[in-house]
């Protein structure tokens, strides 16, 4: 079976999922002060960081980054992620979310997305930030759409099993 790293196609989020690791330092997560935006200037407008609340479980964007509002054609900042305008967007982001939360493990998807009239490929890539050591108090996201240049993707092979 394939690590995770091995898996994601986008070198960025490679890069990120790396970032994130690094930080971790024997710990099952890292925390959100760990985190520089400053060591990740190659993903910084494709990066989202959702809040996560408890009773019940709901995500709070708070940061939704420039090249993903500029690419949506909207902000999420501030707003709830079951707010997402776009059910099958919304649907599929809580579930990813949720997953993230459940199994305490970082996730990572490629699919297509509904953007404005379009459909785009994407590989995101979501990362659990614990304040306390133990709950997942934040989620660190990165998004690329396949057709930017910085998505420029690596020939992976996949494991059915994975």
């Amino acid at each position: 079976m394939l690590d995770l790293i091995d898996q994601i196609e986008t070198p960025n989020l490679r890069r990120l999922y790396a970032y994130w690791d690094g930080l971790r330092r024997g710990r099952e997560f890292p925390a959100r002060r760990d985190v520089d935006p400053l060591d990740f200037p190659y993903a910084l407008g494709h990066i989202a960081l959702l809040d996560v609340l408890y009773g019940p479980l709901r995500f709070r964007f708070r940061l939704h980054g420039t090249a993903l509002v500029l690419r949506a054609g909207y902000d999420m900042t501030g707003k709830m992620a079951d707010e997402l305008p776009n059910l099958a967007n919304r649907t599929k982001l809580l579930e990813r979310c949720r997953r993230v939360i459940e199994t305490r493990r970082p996730v990572a998807t490629i699919g297509e997305r509904a953007v404005g009239r379009h459909t785009c490929g994407f590989e995101v890539l979501w990362l659990p930030l614990s304040d306390d050591g133990n709950s997942i108090s934040m989620l660190l996201g990165g998004l690329f759409y396949r057709d930017e240049p910085a998505a420029t993707h690596l020939d992976v092979s996949r494991n059915s099993a994975a």
